[in-house]
């Protein structure tokens, strides 16, 4: 996977400079919109890698009217062609250090330039997807009491790179969904997190001063986007996952030597864990199994729903009862028993943004769902009498025959 990662990031890596070598022979000039009061105030640190800016600026043009978003470049006195690209852009806000500030110092530079309400911390070596910019705007513009939102980042091979991240009690980040399809069921819901990456990470610019912004003490890079999203964990904010958000990201397209991570990741490390030693103290071990660990400190009554729908009349009544178990503040998975002519359950029903809806399943499929989340569930509720009868036979065999799961502390309840 890694070898695949490395001839995908090559292949794109000529692509952009190609793309960059025929924008500098055309003479253009790269107009990006400017408005008086924009919403959002994009910021970029740069450091080398003119084209993967380039890629990165492009992929933004499309979406930037609509928000009315402005874009801030900090340069950390780059070396290679990104002065030049910068003397060709109309329209952004441009600063430029004599000396590479870091990435933290980057920011809080680029923030005290932007006007936007909110500010978007955004890599250079991204590719904005979808309706990204706005659904992160319009979810933080209508929940008060959150104070940060990411989203899905995708690798250039498809894979995720994370999908939410949990930071262990020993201060190690986790990124849930690390090489996994990115369309899977559970990345589609909304969902608290310890901090989403400062790849993609939308904030409050007033909510970012008040925060006293970015730590310059994590210098060159690593832990200032979790050390963020964890001071405003402790400031009583939430730190929310959407799956609607989704930027394709190159990864470490900006550093220049790779082996100066390592010692870089130490020092960070140690000053972040120093740095909030109370607070990891209540965080769960690197051990705990993933599943556990994908929520910031869920501990909701977890239920799974099995439903064969098989009208649109089921369904809807399937959404209530959902809507129901939701508002009692439980955690549902969705698992729908699909036949051959049965309605097949999806997304396009309007389940409650924080359900985890899987898109179909036959009850072959059940037993491998309970073994790989056996002890997870609190209640096992069927709205059909003949997946309880079921869901009761495996039971009964996981007793006599010892098949790898479990579901003795779950209970099945049939509500037709």
């Amino acid at each position: 996977m890694e070898k695949n990662q490395e001839d995908v990031k090559g292949w794109a890596t000529q692509e952009a400079k190609a793309q960059l070598r025929e924008y500098f022979d055309s003479h253009a000039l790269l107009h990006l919109p400017r408005f008086p009061r924009p919403r959002v105030s994009i910021l970029l640190v740069l450091y080398n890698r003119a084209e993967l800016t380039f890629s990165c600026l492009r992929s933004l043009q499309p979406h930037l009217e609509r928000v009315k978003a402005e874009i801030v470049l900090v340069d950390n006195a780059s070396s290679d062609e990104t002065p030049r690209l910068l003397d060709s852009i109309r329209g952004a806000t441009i600063v430029r250090n004599p000396r590479n500030r870091g990435y933290a110092e980057g920011v809080n530079r680029a923030a005290e330039a932007a006007i936007g309400e909110y500010l978007l911390f955004l890599n250079n070596d991204t590719r904005l997807l979808d309706d990204s910019l706005n659904a992160a705007m319009n979810y933080l513009s209508t929940h008060d009491d959150v104070g940060a939102v990411g989203g899905r980042i995708v690798l250039l091979d498809g894979t995720l790179q994370e999908a939410g991240c949990t930071v262990w009690r020993e201060g190690d980040a986790f990124q849930y969904g690390r090489g996994d399809n990115p369309a899977s069921p559970e990345y589609l819901f909304q969902r608290d997190v310890d901090y989403c990456s400062g790849a993609f990470l939308m904030t409050r610019r007033e909510l970012f001063e008040k925060m006293g912004r970015l730590d310059p003490a994590f210098v060159v890079g690593y832990f200032e986007d979790i050390d963020y999203c964890i001071r405003l964990w402790r400031a009583g904010w939430r730190v929310v996952y959407l799956p609607e958000v989704m930027i394709l990201h190159y990864e470490n397209g900006s550093s220049d030597n790779p082996s100066f991570i390592p010692p870089s990741y130490r020092r960070n490390h140690l000053y972040f864990t120093r740095k909030h030693a109370d607070w990891l103290a209540f965080q769960c071990p690197s051990t705990t199994p993933r599943l556990w660990a994908r929520g910031s400190h869920d501990d909701r009554f977890r239920i799974l729903y099995l439903t064969r729908a098989e009208s649109d009349l089921r369904a809807s009544r399937d959404v209530a009862m959902v809507r129901c178990l939701r508002e009692l503040n439980c955690f549902v998975t969705v698992y729908p028993i699909v036949e051959t002519s049965a309605l097949r359950v999806d997304r396009t029903l309007p389940w409650p943004a924080d359900v985890e809806v899987f898109t179909g399943n036959g009850l072959n499929t059940l037993p491998r769902l309970l073994s790989q989340r056996r002890n997870y569930y609190d209640l096992l509720i069927a709205n059909d009498a003949s997946i309880a009868r079921f869901a009761k036979r495996l039971a009964i065999a996981r007793r006599r025959s010892k098949i790898e799961f479990e579901i003795e502390p779950t209970t099945e309840l049939s509500v037709d």
